[in-house]
């Protein structure tokens, strides 16, 4: 397996400087959902494309991990799989459900 192509920029030490800063300004929230938890700095323009933008604070966006997982699948033309979304909304929809309590018709 091939290295990610902006991989080299996150391995630098003036990232963490870059991605502290950025979660900072988006005060530790996913622009996206508002999530706060599991958060990722995502790159607006790619890394790959525009290597000169890396460090750049505005070229910056703090997100959640499933929100930059649907970011980065837009921005490659992934299109989601149908059955996969049904399949989410039914897990998720099942774990906020509460749980029925079985009657107990043992005397």
């Amino acid at each position: 397996m091939t290295a990610r192509p902006g991989r080299w920029a996150l391995v630098r030490p003036e990232w963490q400087a870059v991605r502290h800063a950025v979660l900072e300004r988006d005060k530790w929230a996913c622009q996206h959902c508002g999530n706060r938890r599991r958060l990722e700095v995502h790159h607006v323009k790619r890394v790959a494309d525009f290597p000169e933008l890396a460090f750049q604070p505005d070229n910056c966006l703090t997100l959640c991990a499933g929100c930059h997982t649907i970011e980065t699948n837009r921005e490659l033309g992934r299109i989601p799989d149908p059955k996969r979304q049904q399949w989410r909304k039914a897990v998720a929809e099942l774990a906020t459900k509460p749980v029925e309590q079985e009657e107990n018709t043992h005397a």
